[in-house]
């Protein structure tokens, strides 16, 4: 008696399951790829294109804040990439354009604060430079 075995051959299933795809390996990747690209490279870019319309309208007269935080108006286009900037009466100073962050209008809380902070000094320095006769007075 002859004792053969035959055997026949089965594929094995259960590695073909194991193998994974090739886009099912990539696809945490690739999905991090765009959540990165979506939520910080696109907004810089963004951000980036405002500023660089921002200035490219930047005019004589226009209210700004410089990155430093300085408050003025611009008095004059030097040249490209230099304004002068009005800081207060009389004081101007040279600044590269690329320092200005902001443009201040008159409708921005900012700009109202600036304008109701000038009239409000200047009433401020007219009561201040009357003089005080009736204190000089009651202390005599």
């Amino acid at each position: 008696m002859n004792n053969t075995q035959t055997t026949t051959a089965v594929p094995n299933q259960q590695g073909a399951q194991n193998t994974p795809s090739v886009i099912g390996s990539f696809a945490p990747i690739l999905i991090m790829i765009l959540a990165f690209y979506f939520l910080m490279i696109r907004p810089q870019q963004k951000r980036e294109a405002k500023k660089k319309d921002m200035l490219s309208k930047l005019r004589k007269g226009d209210k700004v804040v410089t990155a430093s935080g300085i408050i003025g108006t611009v008095h004059k286009m030097v040249s490209d990439d230099e304004v002068s900037f009005e800081i207060s009466e009389g004081v101007r100073i040279r600044i590269l354009r690329s320092s200005i962050v902001n443009l201040i209008d008159k409708s921005s809380s900012l700009g109202k604060d600036l304008v109701e902070g000038k009239s409000a000094a200047k009433e401020s320095q007219k009561k201040s430079t009357k003089p005080k006769s009736k204190e000089k007075k009651s202390n005599k």
